[in-house]
């Protein structure tokens, strides 16, 4: 196995589908370490690529599906397709990662990501960078980064259309073009729709299902202005309506309207980039007695944002970053909670930071710095760094080293039900090896992290956050290897996370493990996912109770894709192959085994 140990470094998920082994992981670039492109060899923190190949090799339906199979996440849903998820990273909740599409933040402040609305048929690939980002981004990089890309970097003209089905009633497509115009532009065009009649996802249940549909548009433009410059400009759309239970059938409505410009300007040694996005974000709950138009619970947001990013780049040894980020998020007029008028409607609030790195290279030693000035208009300014550091024992054997700060601002949602919260601040450290043998690779990471101010919701009538400190601690081991012509990468990870009361984090089990077996014969691809995850607390508890524990559980998922020609392939999935019964989040019943069905053709 000769791949290069900064390849295992990363711990990259490469995928082994037939008539697409185009890239190594020499080839792979990263765009989300340092905010610039650079090579996957180049990379100091602990990264994973989930490549597209990867993504529809394993059918992926939602980007949970994708991140769960990630070292350091974990994930829990309250349901099925559609419905409410958590991703936990090292230990840390959904809030304290800091979620990107295409470089840019998605939606924060109305308190959560939508994991399971993003649409998997625009994704490219998926960039998961674990340990504190704060030096580089800001707020809310406590746990890490994910930065989903929807832009494919293949500018050679193609057209594909997919078609599918499953159990549940569900049904999905999606298309994507590619177009090279007159030899200096490329249009590209995507989208689909998706729709399934659910099933009952309340325990005890309620005889009733619980759908979800969604529809999505992606659509982009890059025009070569000068050899140097070029312009961008992108628009994605999609919106969501969900069926939950709250005593009795809500739905849950989502509409995400996203616009970006950029330029950038690129030379031998010099990059420059300049990118402006407007964002639209509307939420509503509603019963069937409200109605859509008169919904009991309506959020409608507008996020702007710039980023002027710079890196210049003095030979092959040392180069220097530096930029900035300007941000404004506001609460639109007219927002409710429950009925009730929400007391932060009409909010506002600006987010201004400057940042600078430093990466160098001392023969065998790599090292990256950064610090980052971030001045928040409702809270105190924060400064923060991170400094990061890998050196080689030898060409196959290397020891990895950082620490870092980071901070998280409360959302509009945590506030309005606390307004005397106080940001989170964190100190993250972490050491470790990363080995390359005759017989396989192997990846060590130990991780030590204190947060002070952690906001937890406690369940209460109404649930409630407070500001506590926690620490979290873990090991993470990585492990890849070849069995003929079938590629194994094992997952071990252990994890101590309390507050300062002893109490454990609900919803994070102590331990995890992972086993992917990937697969390409002849013209089958075959890929066999096992995911075990441990006893944890069901719901955050200021007393700790064996009764409000979630019991173990492992699962097996299968998919197999054949190629009946190099543009036509059709795949078979099931999920939860042995049907287990099990919960991730108490009151939720889990899906049962699930059946699904595509076809894809390159016209």
């Amino acid at each position: 196995m000769n791949r290069s140990i900064l390849a295992v470094t990363v711990g990259s998920l490469l995928s082994y589908a037939p008539y697409s082994l185009a890239n190594t992981a020499d080839e792979t670039v990263v765009v989300t370490a340092n905010r610039f492109e650079q090579p996957l060899n180049d990379v100091v923190a602990s990264t994973t690529i989930v490549s597209k190949q990867e993504i529809d090799q394993i059918q992926a339906k939602s980007l949970v599906d994708i991140l769960k199979r990630v070292p350091g996440i974990e994930v829990s849903q309250s349901g099925g397709r559609g419905h409410s998820a958590s991703v936990f990273m090292r230990g840390y909740n959904s809030d304290q990662i800091l979620f990107l599409v295409d470089g840019v933040r998605i939606d924060s402040a109305a308190g959560g990501i939508k994991f399971n609305h993003i649409p998997v048929g625009i994704i490219e690939r998926v960039e998961v960078i674990r340990g504190p980002g704060g030096a580089l981004y800001g707020s809310d990089a406590v746990a890490g980064v994910i930065n989903v890309i929807t832009e494919s970097g293949n500018d050679s003209d193609a057209t594909y259309l997919s078609l599918g089905a499953g159990s549940d009633a569900q049904k999905e497509a999606s298309f994507s073009i590619t177009s090279e115009l007159e030899n200096t532009g490329v249009l590209k065009l995507a989208g689909g729709f998706e729709e399934t009649e659910g099933f009952d996802i309340k325990d005890p249940a309620t005889g009733l299902d619980y759908g979800y549909e969604s529809q999505n548009l992606f659509a982009s433009y890059g025009q070569s202005i000068t050899d140097a410059l070029t312009g961008t400009v992108s628009l994605r759309w999609f919106d969501s309506l969900t069926e939950y239970d709250k005593g009795s059938k809500y739905f849950g409505y989502s509409e995400n309207l996203s616009l970006t410009g950029a330029l950038e300007y690129q030379r031998e040694y010099f990059n420059s980039v300049l990118r402006v996005n407007q964002q639209s974000i509307e939420n509503l709950d509603y019963s069937k007695s409200e109605g859509k138009d008169n919904a009991g619970t309506k959020k409608e947001i507008e996020l702007t944002s710039v980023q002027f990013l710079n890196l210049y780049q003095f030979n092959d040894d040392f180069s220097i970053g530096a930029g900035a980020d300007w941000r404004r998020e506001e609460l639109k007029d007219g927002a409710m909670s429950y009925g009730s008028p929400d007391p932060l409607a009409g909010d506002a609030r600006d987010t201004t930071g400057v940042y600078t790195s430093v990466d160098a290279q001392f023969g065998d030693l790599s090292v990256l710095g950064s610090v980052r000035y971030d001045k928040h208009d409702s809270y105190d300014n924060y400064t923060t760094w991170s400094l990061g550091s890998l050196y080689h024992i030898s060409d196959n054997h290397a020891v990895r080293f950082a620490v870092g700060t980071a901070f998280k601002a409360p959302s509009y949602s945590d506030l309005k039900d606390n307004a005397d919260l106080q940001p989170e601040e964190a100190m993250n450290r972490e050491i470790g090896y990363i080995g390359n043998f005759n017989l396989f690779d192997l990846e060590i990471t130990a991780y030590d992290n204190k947060v002070d101010n952690l906001i937890i919701w406690y369940q209460a009538s109404p649930w409630y956050p407070l500001n506590v400190d926690a620490k979290l601690k873990g090991i993470e081991i990585t492990g890849q290897f070849d069995t003929s012509f079938i590629h194994h990468t094992v997952i071990a990870e252990f994890k101590d996370h309390k507050d300062s009361q002893g109490n454990k984090l609900a919803k994070r089990a102590d331990e995890n493990y992972k086993w992917l077996m990937d697969a390409a014969y002849e013209n089958f691809d075959f890929n066999l996912t096992y995911t075990f995850t441990g006893e944890r607390l069901g719901n955050p508890n200021e007393t700790y109770t064996e009764e409000n524990m979630l019991p173990s559980v492992g699962l097996w998922d299968i998919s197999v894709g054949y190629w009946i020609s190099p543009k036509l392939v059709v795949r078979g999935k099931v999920d939860n192959l042995t049907d287990k019964e099990y919960q991730t989040t108490i009151g939720y019943a889990a899906p049962e085994r699930r059946f699904f069905a595509n076809m894809t053709y390159q016209f």
